[in-house]
């Protein structure tokens, strides 16, 4: 049976789903259809089982079916996938690490102010957040933390504590215990978006494979709002989902989420800073996180995401 030997873990709204698609094109490298199975984030599995009283999220728990995913591949030198919550579960840099020593990791970091507004966007969209208001989202999290609060559509109650999103730097050294640095890429959200074909063919070198290949690049992280709050609350119901997919399947339920859902039911705005006094106060919270972080992986991200001017 095949083995993946790439891991792209994170974060979400980072660039991965493009990354995914931007590798999935080079003829030696393929990516699993299903993005992100989340097969190796258990501690997620527990907490959204007692949290929803069923197994009603995360379809790959067993390692055949994982596999399974990876069994059209042909002759491919590597084998990947991306499940955008591994950076942030305490366990999966261990599990992976069990599954494959050899394996290569992507890592994407993205400004913190930037990255929760997207990802509050996100969970807004796909109804896995009750407070459209943001900054009302954030000033939540004591209650979320004793139970209060919570979409009853979170796949976890913990995906939705904002600020434990911002633990940079604890989350990148659970893959430096384990993980030899010369496996792993940091990813500067920022400047992938800045420049696709350095940092693509960066990537392709880091990987060993033929660095002259060009994908077909596509926008990264277009932002979106509901059109339709109804229908959209409708099709994002996950008991729908999964009769979908024991009728049809998991590729069926991505197709309706990529041409019907997205193109039809989200449309496309030009979503605004937070307000100046809001960004400044989550800049200083988070400026001790930029700075570790900046320590661990060699890069100066106080200066390059302007914290050196909080």
């Amino acid at each position: 049976m095949k083995m993946p030997n790439l891991f792209i873990v994170g974060q979400p709204k980072s660039g991965s789903t493009a990354l995914h698609q931007f590798l999935g094109q080079h003829p030696e490298i393929y990516m699993s259809n299903i993005k992100a199975p989340h097969f190796f984030c258990k501690d997620f599995h527990r907490e959204s089982d007692e949290y929803h009283r069923m197994k009603l999220y995360f379809d790959y728990r067993d390692k055949e079916s994982y596999l399974q995913l990876f069994a059209k591949a042909n002759s491919e030198k590597i084998l990947g996938e991306s499940s955008d919550h591994y950076l942030y579960s305490e366990v999966a840099a261990e599990e992976i690490f069990q599954f494959n020593p050899e394996a290569k990791i992507i890592i994407m970091l993205r400004e913190p102010v930037s990255f929760l507004g997207s990802l509050h966007n996100h969970f807004v969209k796909v109804t896995n957040e009750v407070e459209e208001d943001f900054t009302k989202a954030l000033a939540l999290e004591e209650y979320r933390i004793k139970g209060e609060c919570i979409s009853p559509r979170i796949m976890c109650p913990s995906w939705a504590y904002y600020s434990q999103r911002i633990t940079y730097y604890e989350q990148v050294k659970r893959y430096y215990k384990v993980f030899d640095p010369d496996q792993i890429k940091i990813i500067i959200y920022e400047e992938y978006r800045k420049n696709n074909a350095r940092i693509y063919r960066e990537i392709l070198e880091f990987l060993g494979v033929d660095p002259e290949f060009t994908p077909q690049y596509d926008r990264m992280n277009v932002s979106k709002e509901v059109r339709f709050k109804q229908l959209n609350h409708l099709v994002n119901n996950q008991i729908i989902k999964n009769t979908t997919k024991t009728l049809f399947s998991q590729e069926f339920n991505d197709w309706v989420r990529e041409e019907i859902v997205a193109r039809f039911l989200w449309k496309e705005v030009t979503k605004p800073p937070a307000p100046i006094e809001i960004k400044q106060e989550l800049m200083q919270k988070f400026k001790p996180e930029v700075l570790k972080i900046s320590d661990l992986i060699g890069v100066n991200l106080e200066k390059q995401w302007g914290y050196d001017r909080i």
